[in-house]
């Protein structure tokens, strides 16, 4: 019996639409893959991220209850500045001594890491006078500052560009809750040292899931330790197939391979010495005559016979983003914005509002908080640059607004005012200009100077974050309170315009590209 000529047809159809089907599954499956395996490895970053908001927002919380003596130590107002600025002053002490670990790998230096983090928790809830705290903080302040520099450049190398932007801004998001988690643990237990001893939790849990995500690729590639890099490669990439990860393996050899450098080019191959004599295809190689040599974009052996100073500092592609992320790292943290977030209950306790002011500021972090998922949102859609131009602007509102309102207070008399505006704050650093200099230090350095720049970046950052925190109270008697925030607005206005004719676009665009970019002093728009 046949099956008529249009059935026929019709089942054909059907297989092969079906086929089409399975094959769409497949491709939806493998991104699926791809995706969940950069994300269990940004996890590193996003319990590391949680910590430092955590611990840069405690003095927030013991100060208050400090300085009235519960806890069984009492301090003066000049020692609570100290303690919430200690943090930040050894964080670049750290970032720059973790320099001297890469050697050791990312992933194996941010494990170690973790035990100062671990013991600048537990030392508070042991702390009998007001110099253990200092210690407290002190060490404190170094592990944030070791971690910053490992953790950062980690995520830069492990994830793809379509994702990197989005996975670094969700840490971020991890900053802000960390401040909500701290203050949330506080309202909890109403102890400051029950709060320190439960957030040693943290790093033990960072350490663990840090044994379970492999090291960077770069970084295997740059020790010429090449099956290890491609099996961490292969597990980034979704847990696939060698021949998945071929040319994007090639790809990292080709720019970013230290050790054997020396490339040639023989009728239109490159042979990469020292690798097994493969011969690795590359299309940017066929411009290039026979045995010639080649440099990359990438770091070549010849630079490590440069002077020190040549190869981190004379370099445009070093000199350039350093510039322009420590003048937006002040405009993030030293412009002292940053600061007020350690002086949010003090803050809050001089508009006499009559609530808890440990539940008041949670529900302003809180709000803060939807500031940075908006961020992680939009990144993707808008890219860094043009969210940083909206953060700073709604941000230099905002203090104007506080500032007017503190100075005109009495004739006003409101107490919801200042909260929205605080709120408005809160959510437009949040926005953007509190977190972006940060996400952008892990895609902007060369290789060859990644982990030195990161690490002198951030640490620069943290003395900027320092100063901000350590002279709020001396700023509010030079100026008052409402003239600190219209300094702050200042600031912001004068960094909006600095910030258009010189931030560089970098969403979804590979690191290469950026590097060349600050190479090349381009603005893209």
């Amino acid at each position: 019996l046949e099956l008529p000529v249009d059935h026929k047809e019709m089942t054909m159809e059907q297989a092969i639409e079906t086929g089409k089907g399975f094959a769409k599954d497949k491709t939806q499956h493998k991104r699926l893959r791809i995706f969940l395996a950069q994300v269990l490895a940004a996890c590193s970053k996003y319990l590391t991220l949680l910590d430092i908001g955590m611990a840069v927002t405690f003095a927030a919380v013991a100060n208050p209850p400090l300085l009235k003596g519960e806890g069984g130590i009492k301090i003066t107002q000049d020692e609570a500045s100290w303690i919430a600025s200690l943090v930040f002053v050894w964080q670049p002490v750290g970032s720059m001594t973790t320099v001297a670990l890469s050697k050791f790998g990312r992933k194996t230096a941010m494990i170690y890491l973790q035990i100062p983090l671990l013991l600048g928790w537990i030392l508070p809830y042991f702390a009998t006078t007001v110099w253990e705290l200092y210690l407290a903080a002190s060490i404190m302040g170094l592990g944030v500052g070791f971690v910053q520099a490992p953790i950062a450049t980690y995520i830069g190398e492990v994830t793809q560009p379509q994702y990197r932007g989005a996975l670094a801004s969700v840490a971020y998001f991890m900053f802000t809750l960390g401040q909500a988690v701290i203050f949330g643990i506080d309202v909890i237990t109403g102890d400051w040292r029950k709060s320190a001893i439960i957030s040693s939790i943290i790093p033990v849990l960072t350490a663990v899931h840090l044994f379970f995500i492999p090291e960077s690729p770069m970084w295997l590639i740059s020790k010429g330790r090449y099956d290890e890099a491609k099996l961490a490669l292969r597990w980034l990439r979704g847990w696939t197939s060698e021949e998945e990860v071929d040319q994007e393996f090639k790809d990292l050899l080709y720019h970013n391979c230290e050790q054997y450098a020396e490339l040639c080019c023989e009728e239109g191959r490159v042979e990469m010495k020292g690798l097994s004599g493969q011969i690795i295809h590359h299309p940017d190689m066929k411009d290039f005559t026979s045995k010639q040599s080649i440099r990359t974009s990438g770091a070549m052996s010849e630079s490590d016979k440069m002077p020190w100073a040549q190869k981190y500092f004379l370099r445009p592609e070093m000199y350039n983003p350093i510039i322009f992320t420590v003048l937006f790292m002040y405009l993030s943290n030293g412009s002292g914005l940053g600061a007020f977030r350690s002086y949010l209950i003090f803050i809050l306790e001089t508009f006499h509002i009559e609530m808890n002011e440990a539940k008041a500021s949670v529900g302003v972090i809180i709000v803060g908080l939807l500031g940075t998922v908006l961020m992680v949102t939009l990144i993707p859609i808008i890219g860094k640059r043009k969210l940083t131009f909206v953060s700073v602007t709604m941000t230099a509102l905002g203090c104007l607004s506080l500032g007017v309102y503190i100075i005109f207070k009495d004739q006003i008399n409101s107490k919801w005012i200042p909260i929205v505006i605080l709120v408005e704050i809160l959510f437009a650093s949040n926005l953007g200009v509190s977190h972006i200099p940060w996400i952008q230090i892990s895609e902007i350095f060369p290789l060859k100077g990644k982990t030195f720049g990161t690490g002198l970046v951030a640490g620069l950052g943290n003395v900027l974050q320092f100063i901000g925190t350590k002279l709020f109270y001396t700023y509010m008697s030079w100026l008052t309170l409402g003239g600190v925030f219209i300094m702050y607005a200042v600031t912001y206005i004068i960094g909006l315009v600095y910030l258009y004719f010189y931030q560089v676009e970098t969403e979804g665009r590979p690191l290469n590209d950026i590097v060349d970019d600050f190479k090349r002093r381009r603005r893209d728009r």
